[in-house]
């Protein structure tokens, strides 16, 4: 068994706006950075194998910020498969200018099933972003032996839509998304028997000011 732990990126500039990111590349705030150093802190006492990051900056940042304050002496990789969803028209706007500028478009994308808007929004599909998440995930473990631990920072979006492809609908419910810097533990089988949720979206690590509110913009 290996343990893969997937953390959300600190807080971005376009987080604290409300901007829907996408594959944008937007920075961590400055808040985003106190909580990767939370983030790393609480993961200081632990042996980490490798640490993974999608290669957006408010995830690699993370990424740096973490493994510095977990003592990891190592490379932080980047990997192209842990990236955002694309969002289509919906990225670089905030839900309030996507009704402003086109209202009957607001209104047909809230009647839509979830993965039916994306199409509509000319977006990733889950299915899309599974396969490559999926696929980046494999070829992690598949680098490191029985026993490691390995640290993977990435968005909430794909994180979602993994999570909740493989650990059922009740997992993040609704429109969701892990909270920022948050924590998810999971169990892997290297034979491929399965996986295991430890621990989901913890914020435990992070103090009262630090601690985002349930976040559905990816």
């Amino acid at each position: 068994m290996q343990e893969i732990i997937l953390i959300r990126h600190g807080q971005s500039t376009a987080n604290a706006s409300g901007v829907w990111q996408g594959q944008l590349d937007y920075p961590l705030s400055e808040e985003g950075r106190r909580q990767a150093r939370y983030a790393g802190l609480a993961l200081s006492t632990e042996t980490l194998d490798a640490f993974y990051s999608s290669p957006l900056s408010r995830a690699s940042e993370t990424a740096r910020i973490v493994a510095r304050e977990a003592n990891f002496a190592g490379e932080v990789k980047p990997v192209e498969g842990l990236t955002e969803r694309h969002g289509g028209i919906l990225q670089g706007q905030t839900w309030e200018q996507q009704e402003a500028r086109n209202p009957e478009f607001a209104r047909e994308f809230l009647a839509l099933p979830e993965e039916e808007r994306w199409t509509m929004a000319g977006a990733e599909t889950d299915e899309d972003i599974l396969e490559r998440f999926e696929h980046a995930l494999s070829e992690i473990t598949a680098r490191h032996p029985d026993g490691a631990r390995i640290v993977a920072v990435s968005h909430g979006g794909v994180m979602r839509a993994f999570l909740r492809d493989r650990f059922g609908p009740k997992v993040l419910p609704g429109t969701t998304r892990a909270a920022n810097a948050s924590i998810t533990r999971i169990e892997w089988s290297t034979d491929g028997a399965g996986l295991r949720l430890l621990e989901l979206a913890s914020t435990q690590h992070l103090p009262e000011g630090l601690k985002p509110g349930v976040s559905n913009v990816e």
